[in-house]
């Protein structure tokens, strides 16, 4: 039923600013990009993985997480916050599962990096 791929759907006040933090900080490629229409997409890291964007008049922050996977979290974050990324509190440790580290993007959505400690 399902087809390989999934997007994440953000509201934001201010679709340059967006695109400037998802492209430009994070990396990731502008797929599609719209300004008259208020609507953008970029591909993450991850095959078949989207982020869209448009613009809305009220933006409320997501508090649930789009979930990033690095091999060393504290390399990127090291580098993130070169970049003028902000994050929130430490990186959490769950043991023997994972590393957490989360952030925001400009509308104060939160993202998180994980790194697995687990071999699979």
């Amino acid at each position: 039923m399902y087809r390989s791929g999934l997007t994440v759907w953000y509201s934001v006040s201010d679709l340059e600013q967006t695109m400037a933090f998802y492209s430009g900080k994070l990396g990731f490629e502008v797929i599609f990009h719209d300004a008259e229409s208020g609507m953008a997409m970029v591909s993450t890291n991850t095959k078949d993985c989207v982020i869209g964007f448009s613009v809305a008049d009220t933006v409320e922050p997501a508090t649930s997480s789009t979930v990033f996977e690095v091999w060393n979290i504290e390399e990127a974050i090291q580098l993130l916050k070169s970049k003028g990324v902000i994050f929130i509190g430490e990186v959490e440790l769950i043991p023997e599962l994972t590393k957490l580290a989360t952030f925001v993007d400009p509308d104060g959505h939160n993202l998180m990096l994980a790194e697995s400690l687990t071999d699979s």
